[in-house]
């Protein structure tokens, strides 16, 4: 997807001080913050995908009508049997905002590997092909690990998927790997610098490390997007949407410089 390269987009579910609340209860319509989005200088957003199921109809009608409100859609669906009704939602949802990608989790059991693929496969010819279908290896699901996210691609027998690095982790020789294993697959970036205390940190804090993680995926060629996921203040105490915009817009300048 090299119409993507150099893009850098914000995910919305970073303002949302309410992401990680039972049930989920978003915090603000992502809609009122496209004029400040832009002017900032993001080239799109990557919509947390509660902010387009838990709002009113008037506010989806705003997404729909703006292709920069939903360059990527970011889905939390499951991939068992028993979530197919999820991954119906996400797939219409794709449709209506002409989404060009999405990001989605495979599941945490192992035993339920051949059932992800199973529904992956039916997931892909169900998503329009317009979409590219892009896989967070997230920590404590089955491919967390490059070998074994590569096995399980290779098992899955179907195109029109890509893969997310989060580009910031302190173990470099893991990032590597990701680029090893899947080279021009890996064509979207999640930025979340976190010190050791896990405290999301300002990229700017830390340019040494964060510069080095970029010089790694220059060294290989990395084409795609990257999305400002998290930034300073997230989860802090007195978390606010103020502080977490201007962290945002911190790295965004910091990124913007180097890229």
């Amino acid at each position: 997807m090299s119409d993507r390269s150099g893009q850098i987009l914000i995910g919305s579910i970073l303002l949302d001080v309410n992401r990680w609340g039972k049930p989920k209860t978003p915090s603000y319509e992502v809609s009122d913050w496209r004029d400040r989005f832009q002017e900032a200088g993001f080239d799109g957003v990557e919509l947390w995908e509660y902010h387009a199921t838990l709002c009113s109809e008037s506010e989806r009608e705003k997404l729909r009508a703006s292709n920069f409100l939903t360059t990527l859609y970011n889905t939390y669906c499951d991939f068992d049997d028993a979530s197919v009704t999820d991954r119906q939602q996400a797939a219409e949802m794709i449709e209506q905002f002409g989404s060009v990608g999405v990001k989605f989790n495979v599941g945490k059991d192992p035993a339920l590997r051949d059932t992800y693929l199973n529904n992956l496969r039916a997931w892909r010819a169900l998503v329009p092909d317009t979409c590219t279908l892009f896989c967070e290896c997230h920590p404590g699901t089955i491919v967390e690990d490059p070998d074994s996210a590569k096995a399980f691609f290779d098992d899955l027998g179907v195109d029109g998927w890509e893969i997310i690095v989060h580009c910031f982790i302190p173990e470099t020789d893991v990032l590597k790997r990701w680029f090893d294993n899947f080279g021009p697959k890996v064509t979207h970036a999640h930025t979340q610098l976190r010190n050791e205390a896990s405290e999301v940190q300002l990229l700017s804090d830390f340019p040494e490390r964060a510069e080095t993680a970029l010089g790694i995926m220059s060294d290989y060629n990395f084409a795609g997007s990257i999305a400002v996921e998290f930034a300073k203040g997230t989860r802090e105490p007195g978390e606010n949407m103020d502080d977490l915009w201007t962290a945002a817009q911190s790295d965004l300048a910091f990124l913007r410089e180097r890229l």
